[in-house]
């Protein structure tokens, strides 16, 4: 038992020291998901390194102590998406009709074949605007039937997974679908005009996940190139999709401080829409960023599409007058720097 708990303490605490790495490896950024479950682990090899590690206690004690920082770090990373942490994006208590509007962000996988699942969840929720995230072109066929009820798109699909479709109750122009890092990985830019007649930048986004054979450079620089454009237009913007990303993470924390968005799920709770087959290994990659101009009026995680994702339903209300914002922080320095280099870096 003694060297089942040693080697599960090794594998926790390098689970936890490799991501301090500031690379884009994938073989290390894939570390920066399962906090909440690396964070079980360390508990259960701290307590079964104290009850089963026989060494003497001046070994033993700086392990316990090593476990103990390892929890907590895990710890305070994810703790910030739960009630005990103050909100981040504040609640509107003044819905407009004008301002207000819903939008669905959906990962509808490109090999689900239960198409028929989805567009009924949409008539469920009636959403303003929908974002589909890997639709291939049968997904567009299938889903051709809701142009009746949004007769505003964008629609780009792909049979690499990458596809995405904009579909909006609500007037769209200045479209373009852009290419920001690679030839095959598109986004999305418009801009969207509520009924009251203002104009609010919107960025569609799915870029690539870190995994054997994919690092994360592409990822970054795609956010971070959104991130830049955001700083420099100083409109209301929305940015929304299957980020591949966790709140947390260095490059997805960057990007929000660069750019001054807000993340609803702070303090709230982590809405973990990847994956619906594994429970135990969720976690929440599909985002809906915005900046201090939006006021919250709801956020939801709805039900099982058959998708490998939940999608992710939230309400905001335009309110220019007020900083719907607690705690943004400034970038530092060093941080307009990193930025600046991993643009650079990721092109």
């Amino acid at each position: 038992m003694q060297i089942l708990t040693l080697i599960l303490c090794i594998i926790v605490l390098l689970a936890t020291g490799l991501p301090l790495i500031n690379t884009a490896e994938w073989w290390i950024r894939i570390f920066d998901f399962p906090r909440l479950q690396i964070a079980v682990l360390t508990l259960l090899a701290l307590i079964l390194a104290y009850f089963y590690v026989r060494f003497k206690w001046k070994y033993k004690l700086p392990l316990l102590l090593l476990l103990a920082v390892a929890l907590v770090y895990q710890l305070q990373l994810v703790w910030i998406y739960t009630p005990l942490h103050k909100t981040e994006a504040k609640n509107s208590n003044r819905q407009t009709a004008g301002n207000s509007f819903t939008l669905l962000v959906s990962n509808v996988r490109m090999d689900n074949e239960e198409k028929a699942g989805f567009p009924a969840l949409v008539k469920k929720y009636d959403p303003d605007m929908l974002l589909v995230t890997e639709p291939d072109q049968a997904w567009a066929t299938a889903i051709s039937k809701l142009d009746e009820d949004f007769p505003y798109s964008i629609k780009y699909p792909l049979g690499n997974t990458y596809g995405l479709m904009l579909l909006s109750k609500l007037p769209l122009t200045e479209s373009t679908i852009n290419f920001l890092v690679k030839d095959d990985i598109p986004s999305i830019f418009t801009k969207i005009t509520l009924p009251s007649g203002v104009k609010i930048d919107f960025y569609g986004v799915h870029p690539e996940p870190p995994q054997p054979g994919t690092d994360t450079y592409e990822r970054d620089t795609e956010l971070l190139i959104i991130g830049k454009k955001i700083k420099e237009s100083k409109n209301p913007t929305i940015v929304a999709g299957d980020m591949n990303d966790v709140g947390w993470s260095d490059t997805s924390t960057l990007f929000r401080k660069y750019s001054k968005l807000v993340d609803p799920r702070e303090g709230r709770g982590l809405y973990n829409t990847y994956s619906v087959a594994v429970p135990l290994l969720r976690y929440p990659l599909d985002h809906i960023f915005y900046s201090k101009e939006f006021g919250l009026l709801s956020l939801k995680k709805l039900e099982d599409i058959g998708s490998d994702h939940f999608p992710l339903l939230i309400g905001l209300n335009y309110e220019p007058d007020t900083d719907n914002t607690e705690g943004l922080e400034e970038t530092t320095n060093e941080e307009e720097e990193e930025v600046q280099e991993k643009i650079e870096e990721g092109n």
